[in-house]
């Protein structure tokens, strides 16, 4: 009996092991930079959400990152929490917060600046991130349309 109840108990605990105790093998790094008409961006929101394959099999959750004062960010997944983002392809939305203006008062805030081009939040963007991961998922924006 009691060898019975080890063996299982092993079963179980290599059962564990194999799954890698949580982790996601389909979880890559990736970061990169995000310039705005060849100028670092600093402060931008990154989102990205796998887009499903033609199985129709749940990719994933999405990942998000934020640009440093370089313009780079690194990605993590929203759930379950760690760094990186699932390999395939995402769509991607970037936005930037509103540069604001304290008045003296600091009871009125003015957005100034040119308004944030629509097109980076609309999940057209792709970044396909390679089995491999990557540290080259760089964006280059620009404010005019071209």
């Amino acid at each position: 009996m009691l060898y019975k109840l080890q063996s299982s108990t092993v079963v179980l605990l290599l059962m564990f092991v194999s799954l890698g105790c949580g982790s996601q093998p389909n979880v890559v790094s990736v970061s990169g930079v995000v310039l705005l008409d060849g100028q670092p961006l600093v402060g931008a929101s990154i989102n990205t959400q796998p887009i499903a394959t033609s199985d129709g099999a749940n990719p994933g959750s999405g990942s998000f990152g934020k640009t440093d004062a370089e313009g780079r960010y690194t990605l993590e997944v929203v759930d379950p929490p760690m760094p990186g983002a699932f390999i395939g392809e995402h769509r991607v939305t970037i936005t930037q917060s509103d540069e604001v203006e304290y008045r003296p008062t600091d009871e009125m805030v003015v957005p100034t600046g040119p308004p944030w081009p629509n097109r980076y939040g609309d999940g057209s963007l792709r970044l396909t991130v390679p089995p491999e991961g990557t540290t080259t998922a760089d964006f280059e924006l620009t404010l005019e349309e071209k």
